[in-house]
């Protein structure tokens, strides 16, 4: 059995940090402003009935996984919602449904929301990852739901007051005697089952109490990249056959469920200490990462997804900056707190996170040189439909 990685924590740049970005988020300015979550994109076509939304958010947790561009669950659940409406009643699901049954309805819809463009085994793009899992998990979920909790996602919640104790009661994992908890959903760990209490909260469906940030990569990125987590003792990376020469030497943390658990109690704990909410930290983290730091040039990567830029060339070479190149990171409200580039593909490949350090774009410096326009800036925000 490995050993855990060790964690530290600088709580003091984490208050800088989180205090900065749930400000900005509170306000919904600067990089914030114009901002759809996902989850809030169809509201105007949910029922106002507290109890089936309650279903439908917590169906949607379902396929939260993976390296999945999460408003594409949302658009399948609304096809499935609008298609088969049956499947979100958990007790004719438990009654009439098979996982078979499920997967058909998953494959029919997921062409609409593709527009055809669907790759991979299942032509299912990236909805396809683990799609039969998916099924299972809306399947047994669905009798859990059912026969532990009257078909009520909210009689999970009842006289809960703090994150652990609701996690408890549906942890499929923890044990009751020598049995597995006969009550607890599937597939639905501390990152997702946070992501959908955050969620729960914003929909006013259920009371605010403490609740961990949803230790997903945008928040493993933003959180190692400004310094608020450290590997103490941390060896240099010893690739193995399977990955690219470029990982030797560099830090590297392979994501386990332990090391998501430790950061995510860390996080409920010490915003409550603080006086932050998780409602503002958690969106602004993620969508930090995702609109701005995926931009940057060293975590983009080339080759098929495997190799990125290294900051040693970057520096011997700055005619390697893209040309016309918008510098997001120039947009970034904490880029002075920011010293590390950490790409996506080593996680969502082999579960790894890959640091390096980050090279500040210089190119400004040329005689001439004007900084872009923040409004002309073409996030990834404003390609998302």
């Amino acid at each position: 059995m490995k050993k855990p990685v060790r964690i530290a924590f600088n709580e003091r740049r984490a208050l800088e940090v989180f205090g900065i970005l749930a400000d900005l988020w509170r306000r919904h300015d600067g990089i914030f402003q114009g901002i759809v979550l996902p989850q809030d994109r169809y509201r105007s076509r949910l029922p106002p009935d507290p109890k089936l939304i309650a279903r439908w958010l917590f169906y949607a947790a379902i396929p939260m996984r993976g390296g999945v561009v999460s408003e594409d669950p949302f658009k399948w659940l609304m096809a499935l919602w609008e298609h088969f409406p049956e499947m979100f009643e958990p007790e004719r699901v438990a009654a009439e449904w098979t996982v078979q049954r499920i997967f058909a309805a998953f494959r029919k819809v997921t062409p609409s929301i593709l527009n055809g463009s669907g790759t991979g085994k299942l032509s299912a793009g990236s909805l396809g990852y683990k799609l039969p899992e998916h099924a299972t998990a809306w399947h047994e979920n669905s009798i859990v739901l059912t026969r532990h909790w009257g078909g009520d996602l909210r009689n999970v919640f009842w006289g809960v007051t703090e994150f652990e104790e609701a996690f408890r009661r549906i942890d499929h994992e923890r044990r009751i005697g020598k049995e597995w908890n006969p009550a607890g959903f599937i597939g639905m760990r501390r990152k997702i089952f946070s992501l959908l209490v955050i969620w729960l909260q914003e929909w006013k469906i259920i009371s605010d109490f403490p609740t961990p940030i949803p230790v997903d990569f945008h928040a493993l990125r933003v959180l190692w990249a400004t310094g608020i987590i450290r590997f103490p003792r941390l060896k240099p990376l010893a690739p193995k056959e399977r990955h690219p020469a470029q990982f030797a030497g560099k830090p590297a943390v392979r994501v386990r469920p332990a090391l998501v658990d430790a950061i995510a109690m860390w996080s409920e704990k010490f915003l409550t200490r603080v006086g932050l909410s998780h409602r503002d930290v958690n969106p602004a983290l993620w969508v930090l990462s995702r609109e701005l730091c995926t931009a940057q040039f060293q975590n983009q990567s080339r080759s098929g997804g495997t190799l990125f830029i290294e900051a040693a060339e970057l520096r011997r070479n700055p005619g390697l900056w893209p040309k016309d190149y918008s510098n997001p990171c120039g947009h970034c409200p904490i880029e002075r707190l920011c010293t590390g580039a950490i790409p996506a593909a080593p996680y969502y490949r082999w579960g790894l996170l890959v640091r390096s350090p980050r090279v500040p774009y210089s190119m400004n410096l040329l005689p001439g040189f004007k900084w872009p326009d923040v409004r002309k800036v073409r996030f990834r925000k404003n390609d998302r439909r």
